[in-house]
């Protein structure tokens, strides 16, 4: 009796796992995304993890001369130079008072480097927590008229309060034209 309940179990699992096969695909898509919470000036934020190569304890950052609006300079991260922009400026338009000690606004204290572009990083004050982003319920963002425009596209619902949705590769792209532009301008005008 034990042995044929038991191939009459092996059965219904064979038979289980052969339409598994005849099922859609799940694709990881189906679930919300993952995201830090993060605060970059007066701005409250999420960025998705996925968009991010790593998350590091911000350096001593040096001052570039002349660099393209929002560029704070060049901080070394796992042995390799990253520019360290500073994301509130990015996002509002508005520069930071200032990168250390003897400047008169505080430093940031993370540094958010980019998936697609490594050797960009942005600059923010705070990580606030974790954050699921869901499917459903994204909105459009106000933050537009604040200067967002591309970067911060969609709202979301969290802990009781809109948070702008960072494009992170929008920033990578904005960031890259800046400098591009920068580059083409004669010597003279820099």
């Amino acid at each position: 009796m034990k042995r044929a309940l038991l191939a009459e179990r092996l059965a219904a699992l064979q038979a289980a796992f052969d339409a598994s096969f005849a099922d859609p695909a799940r694709t990881r898509a189906e679930e919300p995304a993952r995201a830090l919470a993060v605060r970059a000036g007066d701005r409250r934020l999420l960025v998705r993890i996925e968009e991010l190569a790593a998350v590091e304890p911000c350096r001593r950052i040096v001052p570039l001369a002349g660099g393209p609006p929002g560029l704070l300079g060049l901080v070394g991260l796992r042995g390799r130079l990253a520019a360290a922009y500073d994301l509130a400026a990015l996002v509002s338009g508005r520069r930071r008072a200032g990168v250390d000690a003897a400047a008169a606004g505080p430093a940031p204290r993370w540094l958010l480097v980019c998936a697609e572009h490594p050797d960009i990083a942005l600059a923010i004050d705070e990580i606030e927590g974790h954050a699921s982003v869901p499917l459903e319920g994204a909105r459009a963002a106000a933050g537009e008229r604040e200067g967002a425009g591309e970067l911060v596209t969609e709202a979301v619902e969290v802990d009781g309060g809109p948070r702008g949705l960072l494009r992170v590769a929008a920033v990578a792209a904005a960031v890259l034209r800046r400098a591009q532009r920068g580059a083409e301008r004669p010597k003279e005008e820099r």
